[in-house]
């Protein structure tokens, strides 16, 4: 491992279970862009338009959302940062955007496969 990568992984571990890119999990997977690492993180965004419907999908190779916290990432103020950092009110207010434009959002992970949010939006003005 580079000297930069043994820096990288002492300041930020990974959580364990993140897949290797391979289509298998790795519980000693150190996150980073350093191209020796075995994670890389990926984010795809896809749009459609179907008639007057568009969707927008969010999806990231990342650890997943565990369940006992899925049903509550929407709720206002609800983090997993610790102590003071971050406010927990992101997703929060781009669900309230999202529905006040007539819209939906769905969320679709799995621990250790990466997360997908799909917005959806439809009206005559699409």
């Amino acid at each position: 491992m580079s000297e930069k990568a043994k820096v990288k992984s002492e300041k930020s571990p990974s959580p364990k279970g993140i897949p290797t890119g391979e289509g298998e999990e790795n519980d000693n997977v150190v996150q980073g862009d350093d191209s020796s690492l075995s994670y890389h993180p990926k984010l795809t965004v896809r749009t459609r338009r179907k008639d007057q419907a568009v969707s927008i999908e969010i999806n990231d190779n990342g650890p997943g959302i565990p369940d006992e916290i899925k049903d509550k990432i929407l709720q206002p103020f609800f983090t997993t940062k610790k102590g003071t950092a971050g406010t927990g009110l992101g997703l929060s207010i781009t669900n309230d955007i999202i529905k006040a434009h007539g819209g939906s959002m769905d969320i679709k992970t799995k621990e250790g496969l990466g997360s997908t949010f799909i917005i959806s939006l439809s009206g005559t003005k699409v």
